[in-house]
């Protein structure tokens, strides 16, 4: 599995994890914005990350991105792109995107451990949202969370050694897909990124209680993983009564195990 680490051109963070990548990831100038390294490979586009559809043909992508807030704390952040229910942040309405959930983990995994020895920022893992929809794997490694972070350094380098952590990582067993809770999966994401589970797609209560459960969604979340999924968690207490009996509901009609977490 190659991956093609993609950088947008107007994002000041994915700047920045290029100029990285190309300083410790031993990359050659392979075409007009395009390295080629011994394990990966990396394009330049022009457009909004969240709308690239990569030209160059790859088993997985990997969107290196700033990260946005309103509290414009400095952090890392890793996740699977895909809309459960509108489109309003580019991709395909009601569409998921394939998730790699082991690469998302070692990613996130590496920004935490570089992170803790020198900057001290958080790291954190995110729901499914925003795009692009596209046909094969992808995950997004982010800098957050305002401009003063997107062009550090250190904060970069950080990032393209999650890269780095992410492309050769072995693929899981299996992994759960998470249903609940906030934005930054308070139950999920801890388990991550201590090692004690890989999750694909993450589905937040807002989206479930916004949007709605229905089947075909809930076949996209267990079947569109590059690993075998073993079950679906559902943040017990992060989701609302209704939602919660709906999901169980139809979970138990497919004939899908899921667990409380």
């Amino acid at each position: 599995m190659r991956a093609l680490v993609v950088i947008a051109q107007e994002n000041k963070a994915s700047r920045n994890i290029r100029d990285c990548l190309l300083r410790i990831g031993k990359m050659r100038e392979d075409g007009e914005k395009y390295w080629a390294g011994d394990s990966f490979d990396m394009a330049e586009y022009a457009g909004s990350i969240i709308e690239i559809m990569p030209k160059h043909e790859a088993d997985y992508y990997i969107f290196a991105s700033t990260h946005k807030s309103e509290s414009k704390l400095p952090n890392f952040t890793a996740h699977t792109p895909g809309n459960w229910g509108s489109a309003e942040m580019g991709g395909r309405e009601k569409m998921l995107n394939v998730a790699y959930g082991s690469k998302v983990a070692a990613a996130a995994r590496e920004m935490a451990r570089l992170s803790a020895q020198s900057l001290k920022w958080e790291t954190s893992i995110e729901v499914d949202h925003h795009g692009p929809t596209l046909e094969k794997p992808v995950l997004f490694v982010e800098i957050g969370s305002s401009e003063e972070q997107w062009g550090n350094p250190v904060a970069g380098e950080i990032a393209a050694r999650g890269i780095l952590a992410a492309v050769g990582a072995q693929d899981a067993a299996s992994v759960q897909v998470g249903f609940g809770g906030s934005h930054y999966c308070p139950k999920f994401g801890p388990a991550i990124l201590s090692g004690k589970a890989v999750y694909g797609h993450i589905i937040p209560s807002y989206s479930l209680e916004k949007d709605g459960i229905d089947e075909a969604r809930l076949r996209q979340a267990i079947g569109k993983n590059v690993e075998g999924v073993e079950c679906a968690a559902i943040d017990w207490k992060g989701v609302k009564g209704a939602a919660r009996t709906e999901l169980v509901a139809i979970l138990e009609s497919m004939g899908i195990k899921w667990v409380k977490a």
